[in-house]
């Protein structure tokens, strides 16, 4: 099998590294790396271990090889990464590539971004952009928590949102065939809402059409220090469009006023109040009240620190508090305006259960309950 060979040749790993991830044998897989043939089970147990698609293997490269618009978009995120990385986003490239067969075709992203294209990748204008992106899809609430992000995006953003699966990975995004695409890894829900809105920052500033992907690890989203401005801006657009300024005020002084407190001081039980409303992490809750001037310069990491080295973590104090549970927040491993075409494409034997299950990360099970589900929805 030629195409097994340049595949394996072109993940520049050695033999025992391909043998260590795979189980086989390394004296088989240098074998194999050499034109050998492989049997089925051997195929299965590359594909499980390297987890590249069986289809990558037939074709002899990944998605991200390939010498076309969508290989060269995500060339320089898969350059120079660790396996477990390039796993990753080779599944993302090949999720939308199966994407773009499967819903209309398109010529341009959609119009609203027209008009939120930052000035200058700057915390005001983040700011501006995060009120902006409100004023267009939420207009009634100016002030109030946006738990249901997710459900603007793929609603009336028309953004298709995916879930990665067994990532270091937080999220992704991207532009390519008239389409913008989110990907947020299965995490505490309201990091994933972070996550979600961070990307949407990405996709404002850094996404016009021609740009490559953006893949965003644990230390790149909400973290204490950026080290670039690309992730402060995007990070800043998400922080104004959760916690708008005057509905953190108000939600604030609500909250003082039902914990009867008088000083001007703001602890951490204030901020578990406002992170549980706003559907925020309590670190991202309190970055934006230092942001705002409410907290000294410092005071979210003191504070932040301080709480988990007498409770252990930020939810297990609410916990103890008996605050009331954090409100429900839904964030689909994929969204319906791509389930919708998929399952359409299905039914008219256009593409198979398999294929879909295969690039889209979904089980048969999963496939059948979305398309259930669907016809629910359309019948009432």
């Amino acid at each position: 099998m030629d195409g097994v060979t340049n595949l394996l040749r072109s993940l520049a790993l050695t033999a025992g590294e391909i043998a260590s991830a795979s189980r086989l044998p390394a004296e088989r897989v240098r074998a194999i790396m050499e034109g050998a043939p492989v049997n089925l089970a051997e195929l299965r147990a590359l594909s499980r271990g390297l987890r590249v698609p069986m289809r990558s293997f037939a074709a002899g490269q990944l998605t991200t090889g390939k010498q076309d618009e969508l290989g060269l978009l995500f060339r320089s995120a898969a350059a120079g990464g660790r396996l477990d990385q390039r796993t990753t986003i080779e599944f993302v490239a090949g999720f939308v590539e199966a994407a773009l067969q499967v819903l209309p075709a398109r010529t341009h992203p959609p119009e609203w971004l027209q008009g939120l294209e930052p000035a200058a990748q700057t915390y005001v204008e983040a700011h501006r952009l995060a009120a902006r992106f409100r004023t267009l899809f939420i207009p009634d609430r100016p002030e109030d928590s946006v738990l249901d992000l997710p459900h603007i995006l793929a609603g009336d953003a028309g953004i298709i949102l995916g879930t990665l699966r067994m990532s270091r990975y937080e999220g992704a995004s991207i532009v390519i065939g008239g389409y913008c695409f989110i990907f947020v890894s299965p995490r505490f829900l309201a990091r994933m809402l972070f996550t979600v809105a961070h990307e949407l920052g990405h996709i404002l500033a850094h996404h016009q059409q021609g740009k490559g992907a953006v893949f965003d690890g644990a230390k790149r989203i909400g973290a204490w220090r950026q080290h670039t401005r690309e992730e402060q801006f995007a990070d800043g657009f998400a922080s104004a469009l959760l916690m708008p300024e005057r509905g953190l005020a108000l939600a604030l002084k609500a909250i003082r006023e039902a914990l009867n407190v008088t000083s001007g001081h703001i602890g951490d039980i204030q901020i578990l109040y406002l992170a549980r409303f706003f559907g925020v992490s309590f670190d991202v809750a309190a970055r934006r009240c230092e942001q705002l001037e409410l907290l000294p310069t410092g005071g979210a990491f003191s504070l932040s620190d301080a709480v988990r080295k007498d409770y252990g973590n930020p939810e297990r104090r609410a916990e103890q508090l008996g605050m009331p549970p954090r409100p429900p927040i839904t964030i689909p491993r994929i969204s319906d305006n791509l389930l919708g075409p998929l399952v359409r494409k299905i039914a008219a034997d256009e593409v198979s259960i398999g294929w879909a299950a295969e690039r889209f990360g979904l089980s048969i099970d999963e496939i059948y309950e979305a398309n259930a589900r669907l016809g629910r929805e359309r019948r009432h």
